[in-house]
């Protein structure tokens, strides 16, 4: 058996900023696997990167959730999850690392130390591999030179084929980032929730397998950065997000912009998550709007700060459609809990799928649930099952469609109604027309007719309340006619809006 072993250290004094670090080994011979043992001296957020001779991305891994070992190996059966199997070419490895006390930190306050250990083999394994996370039964990635690519995920492919309201949820965890449940028991909970689909966005990090289960799941990447959190919804191939980028990466407001650009020319849509959740909340001010796919407007109902945050967000988006940009609103459970777990003491659990996001789709593949989330076929509901239509002369239209032509073919009028299933009665339905509460009605259905002129811009969406005034669920609107912008950025829409507390 050939093997080599390289050990890796390092301390990290007070108050370093931002620190990242490189070491490097030599592969000068033919090897199977690549084994490595991460230690810390205290809890941090450790993030490492492994790149091969050719630039390729072919581990990612986080310290904390995780086992403390993972193995890169030729062959997927023997690798670890969030790695490209594979050739291991001869050359010089780079590991790149990241830490930072948390998510939110840009810097390390404490000092503390790591320990890294390599071990390359050519045969028999290190016992150690028993407690890896093990590479998954469905393979999204084939070793390509060129860079990680998803070449062998089925975007296309329909597990079913009615065309119907499918049930998901666009932000999930597992522990390869700080969440507490694996790929399975995410497949099991989602079981359970019936949900069709979900998106896998652990932080920073793109899934290159999944394990066996029985809902699509999506790939996906949430960009975490101390500014705020995005998801890309759909990545097909990993995004240098890092901070050693020319631009600064996903830490300054020029490099966040070009990842966002990158993202969406890669095919996937990007979505601005929480954006009012402090001290997670969107802080860079000049992201382009019109990059921007959907908004995360319901983030985990669970956590208790997350209802004056829905809320913001609520009035945020009339801001948005106000300005004209037909932004997605979608829901988001952001679980990073057991199902036995809460944030308060014996509070509700924080479940994957909770709340619902609700996508109508000619099937159900992942390209078919990404293409109507951005066409706005979308609604979200912690309960109540909305059967919404807008009847325009003999033609009924669905959540999130454009009556412009319709309407000025028909006398400029729609008659809209809203039919839920719900375990009361005792609800109350909202219909916002351009921002502003126009009608209120009690009860299982409700019906409102708009009228709108010729080259005007109107939109209308409708929101669930219990008789207290909780959020239970929202669609996304309808509209009429264009707008052309007057404002460009995310930080001009905050001015503009009137500030973080939105009270216009």
């Amino acid at each position: 058996m050939i093997s080599t072993t390289y050990q890796f250290k390092q301390k990290i004094s007070n108050e370093s900023q931002l620190p990242v670090f490189y070491h490097h080994f030599k592969l000068t011979e033919n090897m199977n696997w690549i084994h490595f043992e991460v230690e810390t001296s205290r809890a941090c957020w450790f993030s490492m990167l492994l790149f091969d001779p050719h630039g390729v991305l072919r581990l990612q891994y986080m310290y904390g959730k995780s086992p403390k070992d993972v193995m890169l190996h030729q062959d997927a059966r023997y690798s670890s999850a969030a790695t490209l199997p594979g050739p291991l070419p001869l050359g010089e490895w780079t590991l790149e690392v990241y830490v930072t006390d948390k998510p939110i930190s840009d810097k390390v306050k404490k000092e503390m130390d790591y320990q890294i250990v390599c071990e390359a083999g050519s045969q028999e394994l290190p016992a150690k591999t028993t407690d890896i996370v093990r590479f998954g039964a469905h393979k999204w990635a084939e070793y390509d030179p060129n860079g990680l690519v998803l070449n062998s995920y089925h975007w296309d492919e329909a597990i079913e084929k009615e065309e119907r309201w499918y049930k998901g949820d666009f932000h999930t965890h597992t522990i390869l980032s700080d969440g507490s449940m694996t790929q399975e028991a995410n497949l099991k909970m989602a079981k359970q929730q019936q949900l069709d689909f979900f998106v896998a966005t652990d932080h920073n990090m793109i899934s290159t397998s999944w394990a066996e289960g029985e809902a699509l799941v999506i790939p996906g990447v949430e960009i975490t950065s101390t500014k705020g959190h995005w998801n890309a919804l759909g990545l097909k191939k990993w995004i240098d997000y890092r901070p050693s980028r020319k631009d600064g990466g996903l830490e300054t407001e020029q490099g966040m912009n070009n990842i966002l650009k990158e993202a969406s020319e890669s095919g996937a849509l990007c979505s601005m998550n929480h954006p009012f959740l402090v001290p997670w909340q969107w802080q860079m001010e000049h992201t382009p709007l019109s990059v921007i796919d959907s908004i995360e407007i319901w983030n985990d109902p669970t956590f208790r700060a997350n209802v004056e945050a829905t809320e913001k967000a609520l009035r945020f988006w009339s801001h948005i459609w106000n300005e004209g940009y037909t932004i997605t609103g979608i829901g988001g459970s952001d679980s990073h809990l057991l199902p036995d777990d809460s944030y308060e003491q014996d509070g509700e659990p924080s479940l994957i799928g909770d709340p619902g996001t609700y996508v109508w789709a000619e099937h159900l593949s992942a390209a078919a649930i990404l293409e109507n989330v951005k066409k706005g076929h979308v609604y979200v509901s912690r309960g109540p099952v909305i059967d919404f239509s807008a009847q325009v002369g003999e033609a009924f239209y669905k959540i999130g469609e454009e009556l412009t032509d319709a309407m000025d073919q028909n006398g400029n009028k729609a008659f809209c109604k809203i039919t839920l299933q719900y375990d009361t009665e005792d609800i109350m339905v909202h219909w916002i027309e351009d921002g502003k509460k126009v009608h209120e009605e009690r009860g299982l259905s409700s019906s409102y007719e708009v009228h709108w002129k010729d080259n005007s811009y109107h939109w209308l969406r409708i929101e669930i309340r219990s008789i207290d005034g909780n959020l239970l669920a929202f669609t996304n609107p309808v509209y009429y006619g264009r707008k052309e912008p007057t404002v460009q950025t995310w930080g001009e829409l905050m001015q503009h809006a009137g500030g973080s507390d939105f009270e216009n």
